[in-house]
């Protein structure tokens, strides 16, 4: 067997590498998060369903990107034949590459961020937090919308995957107004998960952890950003920025680090999160509702505060959740 040299003119297995981990990492995380609330709950709640189909989504589109390897991305274009390089860039029944990988991109990322609204749905009950968590999943929804369109038309009909074709958008402004749309995206469903933390009566030491828990989203506001970089320095350095085999292949990585991170940070910290709940009695409003019981906060009624909080463990103890040291829970009027 050859040996395999990575060298400037040859960084595939780079990109080969780096696609592979995080697929792996992705999905090590999801089935340890679908283990253990299926363990804990004995069901399959949506944030689990949503969470899958982003894991699928992202097989495919890492599926999409090694194909794209195999057809020379990573080497330069004029070390590739015409057909490599067409290979390397369109779609079809045969070869996802580019194009596809682009698209299936954003199908993974946002629903990384519908499960994320799922799992907040059911945490509050406020009528604003709801309000505003039905905002986001809302501006996620139109990202993955206009994201797809735009990706699938970028080229004037009908090569709309043919980049080197000169007949396509701006790309960097197309890719500029996504990427930052999509950071202050996940920038505001952390603010969220933070504003919903802060007012519980909870011990600070549990609340810092839980907070930290939810601020792991950040990284993938992080890398973005380090993506965007690569990718204008890649635009702007002449001849990479007409050489869509070699030129951007660290933006490439960069997305395939973004993707992993979309599925992880929405899996294993929200696995811990619900055993965390569970352990110390933070239990799903939705389920005490269907039992007809309220709470109250231990500032008085019809705060519109309040969380279902109940003192309980499994394990006898009790440093976990509570409202106050004492706090009453009444029956609904009928």
């Amino acid at each position: 067997m050859a040996q395999i040299i990575v060298s400037d003119s040859n960084l595939t297995p780079v990109v080969q590498i780096v696609t592979w981990m995080s697929l792996v990492i992705s999905a090590l995380a999801f089935f340890t998060h679908a283990g253990i609330t299926i363990y804990t709950s004995r069901a399959v709640n949506l944030e689990t369903v949503l969470v899958f189909c982003s894991l699928v989504f992202g097989t495919a589109q890492s599926i999409a990107v090694s194909v794209q390897t195999s057809n020379g991305f990573g080497k330069p274009s004029n070390l590739l034949s015409e057909d490599q390089l067409h290979a390397m860039l369109k779609a079809s029944t045969e070869e996802n590459s580019q194009y596809a990988a682009t698209i299936l991109f954003f199908f993974a990322v946002a629903f990384s961020k519908f499960a994320i609204v799922a799992f907040i749905h059911g945490l509050t009950p406020k009528k604003l937090d709801r309000n505003l968590n039905y905002g986001l999943g809302g501006f996620a929804l139109v990202w993955l919308i206009v994201g797809v369109f735009v990706s699938a038309f970028q080229c004037k009909p009908p090569d709309t995957w043919d980049l080197s074709s000169g007949l396509c958008i701006d790309r960097v402004a197309w890719w500029d107004a996504a990427t930052i749309t999509n950071m202050i995206s996940e920038v505001a469903i952390v603010a969220l998960e933070v504003g919903i933390m802060i007012p519980l009566h909870v011990a600070w030491p549990r609340k810092t952890f839980i907070i930290s828990l939810f601020a792991c989203r950040l990284l993938v506001v992080c890398v973005s950003a380090i993506q965007l970089y690569y990718f204008h320095k890649d635009s702007s350095t002449s001849p990479l920025r007409t050489d869509f085999a070699l030129g951007y292949w660290r933006s490439t990585v960069c997305n395939q680090i973004v993707q992993g991170l979309a599925i992880v940070t929405t899996s294993l910290p929200y696995a811990k999160l619900f055993m965390e709940c569970f352990e110390s009695g933070l239990i799903r409003v939705d389920e005490l509702r269907r039992k007809g019981e309220h709470s109250t906060e231990g500032s008085g009624k019809g705060s519109g505060k309040g969380y279902k909080l109940l003192d309980i463990s499994r394990n006898g103890q009790q440093d976990g959740i509570s409202t106050t040291k004492t706090f009453g829970v009444e029956r609904a009027q009928s």
